[in-house]
């Protein structure tokens, strides 16, 4: 290896030099990552820290003692693999201590025309005499018919402003009702989102099938997070399809359970890639950071607009107010639609 570097002219080794730094550099900062948040010892906790620590100083030792190129390599991916081997063969799991929010595995039934969800989650939020919100779990079976599907929505809940975003799928069944579909980072009980954690193995990957009074409400009223509804103008063929292919891979999830991950099976992501590649639309940057995949759809027609503005459309489909006005009224689906852009 020696002589080979030594016949290429001295730039280009300095070229190769720098190149194999950047990416040894790279994957001992990826794999230190992979100890903190799915080592041995408790995910993305000190003790898993200091393993992460430890190794990542003996690996620098080493790197810092040996002087030939070759052996330099060879101690990184000694270290790499390390790391990598056991990490690799850690798998995703239905059967964890979820947190509440989490806790049971939705499935569903497609026979013919009529549609049966199985764990539907219905969750009521109500506040306690101490002003703080309370949580009333119930997961339940629903029935839908397919032939009753009519149109859809999308929530875009803005919780980190234009840097992050959660879409959610609301799809009409006329007096049979709405129902969101949420996917989620599937976390256990006391984990929180972690956008770098969504790097690694830290969540599993859910779609949560849901009524709007659970999965709109506490984002508006319980977290109050900004939330816009906009409604859709794709064709019922479009939205009878995705929501078809949602179904489909609910019951895959239940079957061969899915890591979440940031930049390939994400809330956004995850959507895409139920399409055949052939009908993608090309990747653009506000699928991975989604604070503005309200105004990406926008550009690509997917929104009722009534001939407003990104920015005029925006502000008729806040909904924060009436959501929290109408918490309790039995008709809120209703209420929060009222004299928002393409809704009866």
């Amino acid at each position: 290896m020696s002589t080979l570097l030594h016949i290429h002219p001295e730039w280009l080794q300095r070229v190769l030099r720098v190149l194999s730094n950047v990416l040894v550099g790279f994957f001992v900062c990826y794999l230190f990552g992979a100890i903190f948040y799915d080592g041995p010892l408790g995910q993305a906790n000190v003790w898993n820290g200091l393993l992460a620590a430890v190794w990542f100083v003996c690996f620098f030792i080493l790197w810092r003692r040996v002087e030939e190129r070759w052996k330099k390599l060879l101690v990184a991916l000694v270290a790499c693999l390390i790391v990598y081997v056991p990490w690799s063969m850690v798998g995703p799991s239905n059967d964890k201590n979820w947190a509440q929010d989490f806790e049971k595995t939705g499935w569903v039934e497609v026979a013919d025309d009529e549609i049966i969800f199985y764990n539907f989650r219905d969750f009521d939020y109500t506040k306690g005499a101490d002003g703080a919100w309370e949580v009333n779990p119930l997961w339940r079976t629903k029935t839908v018919h397919l032939s009753k599907l009519q149109g859809m929505d999308i929530f875009h809940d803005r919780f980190l402003g234009n840097f992050m975003a959660h879409p959610i799928l609301s799809f009409d069944f006329g007096d049979e009702g709405h129902v969101c579909l949420s996917i989620e980072t599937r976390r256990e009980e006391g984990e929180t989102f972690s956008p770098i954690g969504g790097l690694y193995k830290m969540f599993e990957l859910q779609y949560l099938f849901t009524t709007e009074t659970d999965a709109v409400r506490v984002r508006t009223n319980v977290r109050e997070e900004p939330v816009f509804l906009y409604k859709s103008a794709l064709s019922t063929k479009k939205i009878r399809d995705l929501f078809l292919s949602s179904v489909v891979v609910q019951n895959e999830l239940k079957e061969n359970p899915q890591y979440y991950h940031v930049l390939n099976a994400n809330c956004t992501i995850s959507i895409r890639n139920q399409y055949p590649k052939s009908e993608r639309s090309p990747f653009d940057i506000r699928m991975l950071v989604n604070g503005l995949l309200d105004e990406y759809l926008y550009e690509k027609g997917v929104f009722v607009s009534e001939g407003l503005s990104y920015e005029e459309l925006r502000d008729a489909c806040h909904i924060n107010a009436v959501a929290r006005e109408a918490h309790s009224a039995p008709d809120f689906s209703k209420l929060i639609r009222v004299g928002r852009p393409g809704q009866n």
